[in-house]
């Protein structure tokens, strides 16, 4: 387990309360738990519904929870699992990145938080320092916080999924350059 303290303050440097974030690998429970989230109007494409694919898909080994406490805060996967298709290349000095905020913290500017999280498990695990994320181009919010975070479009796609024709963006965050 990897485990994470955040001590949130304020301007004054009191503190307002620490959360505990925990890390593990993805188990069943939290895979049903995670499938019957809702993202809400606009973003339907990115609920899973119960699927049994998806939900052992998530048992693969590539994909981690982030407990807050005791919740689900949210999750993310790397390498293959985070690629749609094979239109962009491996590359050993990138590594791929995905991530699902619970969608009880979405709007609360807490997307930056589990990215950061997620940054400080790889880093702890591997030398890396470019993360590449694929992002659906409707997905305002996801780009608008990768963008914050620093990263960059460096390619596009389209890709047939249940039928509808999508547009993906794949964007690079080279933190070497922080």
């Amino acid at each position: 387990m990897f485990m994470l303290k955040c001590m949130h303050c304020n301007q004054a440097g009191n503190n307002r309360g620490v959360n505990m974030y925990n890390i593990i690998p993805m188990h069943r429970t939290a895979a049903e738990e995670i499938s019957i989230w809702d993202f809400g109007k606009g973003y339907e494409f990115y609920n899973i519904e119960e699927d049994p694919y998806v939900i052992e898909t998530f048992l693969n080994g590539h994909y981690y929870i982030v407990y807050k406490n005791d919740e689900i805060f949210g999750f993310f996967c790397d390498g293959e699992s985070a690629r749609i298709n094979e239109t962009y290349p491996e590359d050993d000095d990138i590594l791929d990145v995905g991530f699902a905020l619970n969608p009880h913290w979405i709007g609360q500017k807490m997307g930056e938080q589990l990215l950061n999280i997620m940054f400080q498990y790889y880093h702890a695990l591997y030398d890396v320092h470019i993360f590449r994320v694929t992002v659906a181009s409707f997905n305002v919010r996801g780009i608008k916080l990768y963008e914050r975070m620093g990263f960059y479009e460096v390619n596009t796609f389209y890709e047939t999924i249940d039928n509808e024709n999508i547009k993906f963006i794949v964007m690079c965050y080279n933190q070497s350059q922080d």
